[in-house]
């Protein structure tokens, strides 16, 4: 197992097609950086996509929470780090950190995933396929993973969007990332204009496809700092598709 790396680092360059009006980068961009370099890992681990898919299975994300102290801009170099921290009987535990360009950590990560049949679409267990990477989880018993949101929106409003094909991923169902999106934007225009996000959670609940209707509620949870929880639901057949919760700050 020396050979093995127990963490994985990328630098990435924040392009200008991945910047909001102020010059900073949007949060699922970051995500999406994130997931690169967890993809390099596991890769690195043999755990990867191409792994998987030799025994018909794939990874999906379960539970996500991102904190957001500063965002990178335009142009700026950033580092991402990404290591296992845990695995349970369903839930395999990868956390992350983005530092800037002058070494400053400016966001972390926690994430669980589960492994998929891919006909079945059912949660498969984790340690049985995984025995040969655990000597990497030298961690503590008790780790932080994220947390279960609870339910029981009582909406004060309801934005909807319907899925297009470059919603869909390789699997035929939305990529996580969207969910985000979606979420971001169902805000008014001003809230990000006045507000930063700074922390953002997501518990994925069912998977969706191509012209599904979707349905966001959202209902306030205060207002110093300003935070929203979220339900995603399919119109359909209503459906949870995910929870999600959204704490703001004002920008400096």
């Amino acid at each position: 197992m020396k050979e093995m790396k127990k963490s994985w680092e990328d630098e990435y360059s924040i392009p200008f097609c991945e910047v909001d009006t102020k010059k900073e980068v949007f949060l699922p961009t970051l995500w999406n950086l994130m997931q690169e370099t967890a993809w390099h890992h596991a890769t690195h681990l043999k755990v990867g996509y191409s792994d998987l898919a030799e025994q018909k299975y794939f990874w999906v994300l379960s539970r996500l929470f991102i904190q957001m102290d500063e965002y990178p801009g335009w142009g700026e170099k950033i580092k991402v780090k990404t290591w296992l921290t845990g695995m349970g009987r369903l839930f395999a535990l990868r956390n992350f950190s983005i530092t800037n360009s002058k070494s400053k950590l400016i966001s972390t990560a926690r994430s669980a995933w589960l492994v998929l049949d891919l006909k079945s679409r059912r949660p498969q267990r984790i340690e049985p396929l995984f025995k040969r990477i655990l000597p990497l989880l030298d961690c503590p018993a008790e780790v932080e993973e994220p947390e279960k949101i609870p339910g029981s929106v009582h909406p004060k409003k309801e934005n909807l969007f319907k899925v297009r094909y470059s919603d869909i991923d390789r699997h035929h169902h939305v990529n996580n990332t969207k969910y985000i999106e979606w979420i971001l934007d169902s805000y008014p225009f001003e809230m990000h204009q006045k507000f930063h996000i700074h922390t953002f959670e997501i518990n994925f609940l069912a998977e969706s496809s191509h012209e599904d209707e979707i349905s966001i509620h959202t209902e306030p949870l205060g207002d110093s700092p300003p935070a929203f929880l979220h339900s995603v639901f399919r119109k359909g057949d209503g459906r949870e598709l995910c929870r999600a919760r959204a704490s703001w700050k004002p920008i400096d």
